[in-house]
């Protein structure tokens, strides 16, 4: 799998509308690019172990991961980004604009919530960090597939805790408690009640009566509104802004 052009098996033909519009029977189709050999196979093995998914094929070289991409047009595209001294967040713009049908998956190293939040606009649509483990690697995967935008745990723990300490809040935001806050951070990064829940190691329950108090007090009608709320006032600090496609 570390050259150029591996194949697993033969490809159904691309749908227009990539991921979301394949039958419930067929695997989404995935493609891997590592910044190593050895990253490159680790991905694609977790990933290939899972049912739903269809590893078309590999590589770790950015001339190659162009002709895999160009050839094989995936559903989603797991992808280490900085590759040969090119610049990484370019390139993720040029794929989005070339393959507007292919999620782009991020995985890095990095943890600074800005590369994740550069990744995010450039029009990536998640951001896995490497160190995660592989059950959060196959979750990330799962979540682009589907739509939604996923960030890496990390990256989410400097959101809570950049707001927590209250800087830089938007107009407004200031009226909420510590707890409140935390809690909008990550409803602005896609969270639900119940992984909001355990991250924050607080009932459910808690959460929805937070959830209550911060549409009280900003103003929200309902929690589709909550939602659009947090990821306008949250969401390029949070470095989760709604999916560019």
């Amino acid at each position: 799998m570390c050259r150029f052009g591996t194949d697993l098996s033969k490809l159904a033909p691309p749908l227009k509308n990539g991921a979301l519009a394949r039958a419930d029977t067929e695997p989404c189709r995935v493609v891997v690019v590592g910044d190593t050999c050895v990253s490159e196979q680790g991905m694609a093995t977790i990933v290939g172990r899972d049912k739903r998914y269809h590893v078309c094929g590999s590589a770790h070289g950015f001339y190659d991961a162009g002709e895999l991409i160009l050839t094989h047009r995936p559903d989603v595209l797991l992808i280490e980004p900085f590759l040969e001294d090119r610049d990484g967040i370019l390139w993720v713009k040029e794929l989005a604009r070339d393959y507007p049908c292919t999620r782009i998956l991020i995985v890095s190293r990095q943890s600074e919530r800005t590369y994740a939040e550069r990744a995010l606009h450039a029009g990536a649509a998640g951001y896995w960090m490497k160190n995660g483990s592989a059950d959060e690697l196959l979750r990330a995967v799962a979540t682009v597939a589907t739509g939604k935008i996923y960030i890496s745990p990390a990256i989410t723990a400097l959101a809570v805790q950049k707001f927590a300490q209250r800087d830089g809040l938007p107009q407004g935001v200031a009226l909420l408690s510590d707890r409140e806050l935390a809690i909008f951070s990550l409803i602005a990064a896609g969270h639900r009640p119940g992984e909001i829940a355990h991250e924050l190691g607080i009932s459910r329950k808690t959460v929805e009566s937070h959830s209550e108090h911060i549409k009280v007090k900003l103003g929200y009608a309902n929690a589709e509104a909550l939602k659009r709320g947090a990821r306008v006032l949250l969401g390029p600090a949070t470095g989760s802004p709604q999916s560019p496609r």
